[in-house]
């Protein structure tokens, strides 16, 4: 019996040899390519639907749609060009099917060539967007010199450029201007690369024949010279700078011989900043954070991992994502200075170097009489060279007396709205007094927990509370987690975490690599950090099912000390501490039939408000009520005489609990019971409803008791002892339970 990739690896080949057989140079649209492909293969269909019913795992794509998405290996391969939605194979494909004759080798070999491009996604989206600036500016560039600049392997890039066919990609060229660089083309290819080159004015008639298509030798250009946009770090190029944000740096530097701060001597003479760095620093080319890693590694081998990667962010932070404009600050003791950078990185032998224009050398500012508390206890703090500080960027400003730029930073703070009555009834709360109760809550303390027995809809408000506090962003600013026994700090903030390394031109596994890997709460928190002006929302559902000291750590801290920092327990803070941002809330759960509030620490009391929901008190102990009225409503009934069998044996039922644990106010039964489908779906409903929820959660809070549960809490005993008749054919009476 086939298997789904087998089927698959079939069609991709009918495919790709209909496209060499039968329209080699102008393709074919995917609809008419698949019917020439299930007509040469008429078995791909039965053997397709056999192979899903076989797999273990459920796929609802259909057949033909499967195909066209898988076939984006192929494409990454160089393979396969699909535009103006036609399929085209490229001599690399057509070379491919003489080299796997097999479908199932065909296939297999793209998707190692996938997962190589895949591993350097990133570098290649950097090359190719370099090679974009290229086109009108009558250059062209050596393939394998592109590669080498933005540490891509030329066989991968080559390839991924024949199959996407970006802007440009045919100014790269082999190192002699052969259109091509040595790989297979079609003939067809070849008149389309002269003819590019023609209308680019960089053909070189002399140099090419039939066979053979180069350009111009004196039309080649360095890299770096002919993309030399494309070299500046994100966000200098002069068309883009004056509309971005402004950034804060926190620049720190010392004369290795005296240790006099920098800003005293070479740093004020010379109107620039410098990042030593004791050996050769990335040029350019390292353009991402991963790149300027394995310059790092390479040069700092013996180091510690966590010293070789605190540098990496700081030649990071220097080379690729501080721009032109933006405002460093450095101290000399309690002297504070601040200047605008006035261009790109250059380098020395053992350092990098950017201008800067110093704009309050004579008359510096005082570390803690003018700057904000927040700022000073960033730069008290900070053990790195380099640190970013962005949200006090338009406070310094304002301070030297700078003007802030068209496009400034997102204003804060946050405001919480008020309740409303949409969000009430929503709820089927009477009103929004006690939706008000809980935002000024919050207000004034940034967590709230809702604690009561089950089935009072603790989860259902929390979420419902926090999409209205999010608003329009809700979807993205709120999420959900839930706590128990095993989660744990690197659950819930960051941690270690293990994956599989692969090798380098293989689908194989490697060993094992290791990655920081950020947890919901610094996800949203980093997230909140940089939209200071928008509501963000993290519910913590069952709070109490924790190990809360476990799960917060350094954070237990910061939930009531919103404006301080802490240094954080894998180091990255990038030296500057981390806070909890004032627009962060947090909306938890707990259940208090599996622990009272009164067996969280007081730390974590003193740190959240608690609000109660109980059947017995508003506004739960009518929402029932309420949303049966509006079901009967919705059915076309009289709302007023609704049938309220239902609310009488709910609060029968709490009554009887009163009675039985009279000192346990903790454990009742929530309306939610009596609001699902399940009690509702006709005849019977309500009878399925108590043997399969009710009764076992009154049996495992009785247990241990003396009382026969079925005796005191049967449905049909309680209908008798109300008066309640039940409905036709629901198969209950007095002996029932």
């Amino acid at each position: 019996m086939p298997s789904i990739t087998t089927v698959v690896a079939q069609a991709l080949h009918t495919a790709a040899t209909v496209l060499r057989e039968e329209a080699p140079q102008d393709g074919l649209v995917f609809r008419e390519l698949w019917e020439r492909v299930l007509a040469r293969n008429p078995r791909l269909e039965a053997d397709w639907a056999s192979a899903v019913d076989e797999s273990p795992q459920e796929n609802k794509t259909p057949f033909k749609d499967y195909v066209n998405r898988s076939a984006i290996n192929f494409v990454r391969a160089g393979w396969l060009y699909r535009g103006n939605r036609r399929w085209q194979l490229t001599g690399l494909g057509a070379d491919a099917l003489d080299g796997w004759p097999d479908p199932v080798d065909f296939y297999a070999e793209a998707g190692r060539r996938y997962r190589r491009w895949e591993r350097q996604q990133h570098l290649v989206t950097v090359a190719v967007t370099a090679l974009e600036k290229l086109p009108d500016e009558g250059h062209w560039v050596a393939l394998k010199e592109l590669a080498s600049a933005f540490d891509v392997d030329p066989g991968v890039l080559g390839p991924v450029l024949r199959g996407t066919r970006p802007p440009g990609w045919y100014l790269a060229l082999g190192e002699d201007g052969q259109a091509g660089a040595g790989l297979p083309m079609w003939p067809f290819e070849r008149d389309q690369w002269r003819s590019l080159l023609a209308e680019e004015g960089l053909l070189d008639e002399g140099r090419s024949s039939v066979d053979t298509v180069r350009a111009l030798p004196d039309q080649r250009m360095p890299v770096w010279e002919a993309l030399a946009a494309a070299t500046q770090p994100p966000g200098e190029a002069e068309t883009d700078d004056e509309e971005l944000p402004r950034q804060l740096w926190i620049i720190r530097g010392v004369d290795a011989t005296t240790g006099v701060p920098l800003i005293r001597g070479p740093w004020r003479d010379d109107s620039v900043v410098t990042l030593d760095t004791g050996f050769q620093p990335p040029t350019l080319a390292a353009r991402d954070l991963e790149s300027v890693r394995r310059v790092v590694e390479a040069a700092l081998p013996a180091t510690a991992p966590s010293r070789r990667e605190a540098v990496a962010r700081e030649l990071d932070a220097f080379l690729n994502r501080m721009r032109k404009g933006d405002i460093v600050l450095s101290t000399d003791g309690f002297d504070t200075y601040v200047g605008v950078v006035g261009g790109p990185a250059t380098h020395g032998a053992e350092r990098l170097e950017r201008p800067v224009d110093w704009r309050n050398l004579n008359k510096p500012l005082d570390f803690f009489k003018d700057l904000p508390s927040g700022l000073s206890g960033v730069v008290q703090d900070a053990d790195s060279q380099v640190l970013e500080a962005t949200e006090y960027a338009e406070t310094v400003l304002a301070l030297i007396g700078d003007m802030p730029r068209t496009a400034s930073l997102p204003t804060g703070p946050a405001v919480l709205p008020d309740a409303t009555a949409e969000l009430a009834e929503a709820l089927h709360m009477p009103d929004a007094t006690w939706l008000q109760d809980c935002v000024e809550l919050l207000r004034a303390t940034p967590q709230l927990i809702f604690h009561g027995p089950p089935g009072t809809g603790k989860t259902y408000i929390a979420l419902a509370l926090a999409r209205h506090l999010a608003g329009a962003s809700s979807a993205t600013n709120v999420r959900l987690v839930q706590f128990h026994p095993a989660y744990a700090y690197e659950d819930f903030f960051e941690g270690i975490r293990p994956r599989l390394a692969g090798k380098q031109d293989g689908d194989e596994g490697g060993g094992l690599g290791y990655d920081l890997v950020k947890g919901p709460l610094r996800k949203l928190a980093d997230e909140a950090e940089r939209r200071p002006a928008e509501v963000f929302v993290l519910v913590v559902d069952e709070i109490n099912r924790g190990h809360l000291a476990k799960i917060f750590g350094e954070l237990y801290f910061l939930l009531e000390y919103r404006t301080e920092r802490v240094h954080l327990l894998y180091g990255s803070d990038d030296g500057r501490g981390f806070r909890l941002p004032p627009n962060l809330y947090i909306l938890g759960t707990m259940n208090t039939v599996d622990r009272s509030v009164a067996y969280m620490d007081a730390a974590m009391r003193r740190r959240f408000s608690f609000v109660e929901l109980h059947p017995d008190v508003p506004p739960v102990d009518g929402v029932l009520d309420t949303w049966l009225r509006g079901r009967a409503e919705e059915r076309g009934e009289d709302p007023a005489a609704y049938d309220d069998s239902y609310v009488r044996l709910f609060r029968e039922v709490n009554r009887l609990l009163a009675e039985t644990s009279p000192g346990d106010h903790s454990f009742r039964v929530g309306p939610s019971y009596f609001m699902q489908d399940l009690a509702h779906a006709g005849d019977g409903a309500l009878d399925r409803l108590w043997r399969t929820q009710i009764i076992p959660l009154l049996t495992e809070h009785h247990w241990g008791d003396t009382i026969d549960v079925e005796a005191v809490y049967g449905l049909g005993v309680l209908r008798d002892r109300l008066g309640i008749q039940p409905p036709s054919g629901d198969g209950t009476g007095s002996a029932a339970s």
